[in-house]
């Protein structure tokens, strides 16, 4: 999932994002990119400040969030405000064939196909609860995370912490997230350095920004949490997200119509939407 206003680079799935940058910063490149972000940034003292407005009232004690930015786990990564950068000329689309190939692959068919059968009562309750279509879930987790298995490799406080740091254009925006994100961590008493995720602070098996965690996820289990890393949250929460940007169930299933639309405010990318589509319809083949 990625909010509106980002820019195009995080309309890619954590699961498409390759590890491109993973080691490919040598130490010399990687001390000047750490200075190109100190001279650009907010102060980190203005950073924890930011943090600790927007929770205001919230109930987490400033002794928490001073924990967690004073963690010695806590860094900045330096190959990230890069990519909030301006292009310099318009970035052309991915052809959608290009783009298709990449997803809808015999590997990822069989892994749905299995993913399906290992989850048909769940995906039946979560349908007859929300009235979204099963399959079409297991098509969006396939893209967003690989089915979990690709949710991301960066801590997310920390992806946060260096957009609040290196990128002022948008600080306040990464701040309201880092202060939504420490409120989750707070409550269910998680590791606020050990939730992995995208670059851009999405997270969990369907890789949800934490503003939007706050306001569609779900206690589906019952155990009183909800965790984007367990199965019966994560494919509910995805559920009701759709439902609440206007799936309409009955309608069909194109990029036009009501559940092309819902698909599309999850992601706002053309190709997203198509490619979860043909998932589906390439996984009612396999498993109808």
């Amino acid at each position: 999932m990625r909010t509106a206003f980002l820019l195009l680079t995080l309309s890619v799935p954590a699961a498409a994002q390759t590890l491109e940058q993973a080691g490919s910063f040598n130490f010399a490149s990687m001390l000047a990119a750490q200075k190109a972000i100190l001279r650009a940034s907010l102060p980190a003292a203005e950073a924890r400040r930011l943090v600790k407005a927007k929770l205001a009232g919230s109930g987490v004690p400033e002794a928490y969030v001073d924990s967690v930015f004073d963690d010695p786990r806590s860094r900045l990564f330096p190959e990230i405000p890069p990519k909030f950068g301006t292009p310099t000329a318009p970035v052309p689309p991915t052809p959608y064939d290009q783009y298709r190939k990449y997803f809808v692959t015999p590997a990822n068919l069989d892994a749905g196909v299995k993913f399906i059968r290992d989850h048909r009562a769940l995906l039946a309750s979560i349908e007859a609860s929300y009235h979204v279509d099963g399959t079409l879930l297991v098509g969006l987790v396939c893209v967003e995370t690989r089915y979990g298995t690709a949710a991301g490799r960066y801590p997310v406080f920390d992806a946060l912490n260096t957009i609040i740091q290196g990128v002022p254009q948008r600080s306040d925006w990464a701040a309201r997230e880092a202060a939504v994100f420490l409120k989750m961590t707070y409550a269910q008493g998680q590791d606020a350095h050990g939730v992995l995720g995208s670059y851009a602070g999405a997270f969990g098996f369907v890789q949800f920004m934490p503003t939007s965690y706050e306001r569609v996820a779900v206690d589906f289990d019952g155990d009183g949490f909800r965790r984007l890393n367990e199965w019966p949250d994560a494919l509910a929460s995805a559920a009701n997200y759709l439902a609440r940007s206007g799936y309409r169930a009955g309608d069909p299933f194109t990029p036009a119509s009501s559940i092309g639309r819902s698909l599309r405010s999850y992601n706002h990318n053309d190709n997203y939407v198509q490619v979860i589509l043909d998932l589906r319809d390439e996984l009612l083949k396999r498993n109808p």
